[in-house]
């Protein structure tokens, strides 16, 4: 996601594999001896056929899963893996169906080594020839809404019977980090909603338990993405994957996080930038969205978070967050007609009392929350309001692709500034300060 090794284990199968074969006898009525046989599997033999073996499995689960087999689902798992892994898969292949994909399947990862297998584990396998836990990862993309596919990694433990690989299981193994990523039909049944985005497919999923948030993000979408585009141009995929989480749990899941934040109305997850692509891009809806946002914050989150879309390939992850929350926010409010004091009551009321803003806000404002983390908002909001009013909404654009596309010292600023706006920092300060206060105290 946004911010998306070890030493291959010598198993008991691998270890007898070092057999001596040797056979000296009489060719014709010579009595040279006949050159030894070399060795029939060697090392590198052992490991092509135990990549193809699991090659096979993995193309017969990813379809199995896709075509929602169940049959032929159930005879891939090991007869050591939990029912409660198969019956997971079970139920995955069941809440797919419906969901339009372009692809969906499991491959080896080329650039992750492979698992340790604790010899406890191994042995907990009883008769098998060999117990592997191979870096794999989901490849998968929705039809139409997806420019390409995306990876997510999954903790997969197989075992080897005879000349048969299957499935144990796809739980964390003891000593590793690698987990297997969740996806919305993981956790229920999927509800999807196909909108026309002028002329683009976009997509809006979710579970019947949020049906009335997904038909009224569908609504907002197929006007959201052309208001972005107005705004940032035609430079960016034009569509959209929006998700809906039912749970903390599925929120945190689909984002990637460990926890989910209760302040959190959504938020957006890509792909690292590669080449100009930008693949795996979601905006994802928290669980308390349903009840906490109105018909203009559901809006208004969803162009923001949109604007993070279309911006991800002129943004890296370390610039400044003034810039890119008070940017997506400066789009999500565009055309509101709403008052400054409307759209940034906190910074309004502080502003009244300790006069305009001298400094920008610093990145650790943002997840501050209360009245900190308000203001932090708010305030990013106005300088991109300011710029846009006072230099124009195509210098507001250049001055994002300036200092987004790195960390932000003091020097790189001014320096920035100058070359975009024509003012240097404290000329800007001020400026915006003064900007702030007159429409603070209007």
């Amino acid at each position: 996601m946004a911010v998306l090794r070890s030493a291959t284990l010598l198993t008991r199968w691998r270890a007898a594999l070092l057999v001596l074969v040797g056979t000296v006898g009489l060719a014709g009525c010579g009595s040279e001896p006949v050159p030894t046989a070399p060795p029939t599997t060697s090392a590198s033999t052992f490991e092509q056929e135990r990549t193809d073996g699991l090659d096979r499995l993995l193309e017969a689960w990813g379809t199995a899963v896709r075509s929602d087999d169940v049959a032929a689902l159930r005879s891939l798992f090991d007869s050591s893996a939990d029912p409660a892994f198969v019956d997971a898969e079970i139920r995955r292949a069941q809440n797919l169906v419906g969901v339009p994909l372009a692809e969906f399947g499991y491959r080896i990862d080329p650039d992750t080594t492979e698992t340790p297998v604790p010899s406890e584990t191994a042995d907990a396998i009883a008769g098998a020839t060999d117990v592997w836990a191979p870096p794999v990862v989901l490849r998968y993309a929705y039809a139409g809404a997806d420019i390409g596919p995306t990876s997510r990694p999954v903790a997969l433990l197989v075992a080897r019977r005879g000349d048969d690989w299957k499935l144990v299981s796809d739980s964390t193994l003891p000593g590793s980090t690698r987990t297997t990523w969740r996806g919305p039909w993981d956790f229920g049944s999927v509800v999807v909603r196909s909108v026309d985005t002028a002329g683009t497919t976009s997509l809006v999923l979710g579970h019947e338990d949020r049906r009335a948030t997904i038909d009224a993000l569908a609504a907002e979408t197929a006007a959201a993405v052309p208001a972005v585009t107005d705004f940032w141009g035609v430079g960016w995929s034009r569509r959209a994957v929006v998700v809906v989480a039912s749970s903390d749990a599925e929120f945190a899941a689909t984002t990637g996080t460990t926890t989910s934040n209760t302040d959190t109305a959504a938020t957006t997850v890509s792909d690292p930038v590669t080449s100009g692509l930008v693949t795996g891009q979601r905006v994802v809806f928290s669980p308390g969205a349903q009840d906490r946002l109105t018909d203009f914050t559901r809006s208004t989150v969803l162009r923001h978070e949109l604007t993070h879309v279309a911006a991800r390939v002129a943004t890296v992850d370390t610039a400044p967050l003034w810039m890119l929350e008070g940017f997506a926010d400066y789009s999500g409010y565009r055309g509101s007609g709403r008052s400054f004091t409307e759209l940034a009551p906190t910074l309004a009321a502080v502003v009244r009392a300790a006069g305009p803003p001298r400094v920008l806000p610093i990145d650790a404002d943002f997840g501050a929350g209360g009245a900190r983390g308000a203001t932090a908002y708010e305030s990013a909001w106005s300088v991109s309001a300011y710029v846009a009013d006072r230099f124009g909404e195509p210098m507001l654009r250049t001055l994002y692709r300036a200092v987004a596309a790195g960390p932000s010292n003091p020097t790189v600023l001014d320096a920035n500034l100058r070359r975009t706006l024509g003012v240097g920092t404290d000329d800007f300060l001020n400026g915006w300060g003064a900007w702030v206060n007159e429409r603070a105290n209007s």
